[in-house]
């Protein structure tokens, strides 16, 4: 991503795929798109899946059981011959899904970009915001009509080895795509450079030498990925603006982000800023994978 390269190792990092798969529904016809990958993802892993639908905590007791049946319906038509759990809880969504996936020792969250209230523009829902921000697990963000299995994935990475871990989780989840490494890189101090009167062509130039001295980094820090990934991608610029670019001009269906550094309480309510801006902007599917919560 934006940082300079230089600090993440080069040991093998070796990711498990997913063990327990929770898909969060609100029984739409969008989070369908969740429910078919999540099922297609625990069928390929092995791993146990559970579905999981919360309702409003004002709803009528009685209608709990009419949630149950409409979300067996939806089951039957997106995940069959896949063994599934079927959760209704009451309360906060968000809240009440990641109390599950937790109960559950679940390892991915599975929520679709957009529930039945979706508006209008390409923003993200409100649910899949607060998971993102909030889980502990990674959250895939479901965007796109399932293509199973995925068949290009962008690994998105800066210099940090949490980066090239979240990397290895993709990786793992997704063992048959092609997987491109990207790495967006600036020149430090380029918006003063500007202001002080540097040319373009100057600035094309310095862009140009801190592209080919990031690429020796990242290459070397890439071949730790096991498997080390077909193509690496390194290429100046924002990376918030390079990452969801990238995955577009080289039709990815799903990027894979790092989350930032989270720690274990004020942390749980920020983002990194290129996770946020890719799960919002990306057209494609995202992967956020959090860093692992820091001490009491």
């Amino acid at each position: 991503m934006s940082h300079q390269a230089g600090t993440a190792g080069t040991a093998p990092v070796h990711a498990k795929p997913p063990r327990h798969v929770l898909v969060a529904t609100d029984l739409s016809g969008h989070a369908e798109q969740a429910v078919v990958r999540a099922a297609a993802l625990a069928a390929q892993h092995g791993a146990a899946l559970t579905a999981v639908h919360v309702t409003d905590p004002d709803l009528d007791p009685a209608l709990l059981s009419h949630a149950g049946d409409r979300l067996r319906e939806q089951l039957d038509r997106c995940a069959a011959g896949v063994g599934t759990q079927v959760v209704v809880r009451s309360g906060n969504v968000a809240a009440g899904l990641l109390d599950e996936a937790g109960e559950r020792d679940a390892d991915l969250l599975v929520v679709a970009a957009h529930g039945g209230h979706r508006r209008d523009g390409g923003t993200l829902g409100g649910t899949p915001q607060n998971l993102v921000r909030a889980s502990d697990i990674p959250v895939l963000v479901v965007r796109t009509p399932p293509e199973v299995p995925y068949g290009r994935v962008l690994l998105a990475v800066d210099a940090s080895g949490s980066s090239f871990a979240a990397a290895g989780t993709g990786i793992a989840l997704t063992p048959d795509a092609e997987h491109l490494l990207a790495h967006a890189t600036t020149v430090p101090g380029e918006h003063l450079l500007l202001m002080r009167g540097m040319g373009e062509p100057e600035l094309e130039q310095l862009r140009g030498a801190a592209t080919e001295r990031t690429r020796a980094e990242i290459e070397r820090a890439a071949a730790g990925l096991v498997p080390p990934p077909e193509r690496i991608l390194v290429t100046p610029g924002r990376a918030e603006d390079a990452v969801p670019e990238l995955a577009d001009r080289y039709g990815a269906g799903l990027v894979v982000v790092g989350a930032g550094t989270r720690h274990h309480r004020l942390g749980r309510a920020l983002l990194g800023s290129v996770a946020r801006h890719v799960t919002q902007e990306a057209v494609c599917d995202v992967l956020v994978v959090p860093e692992a919560a820091e001490g009491p």
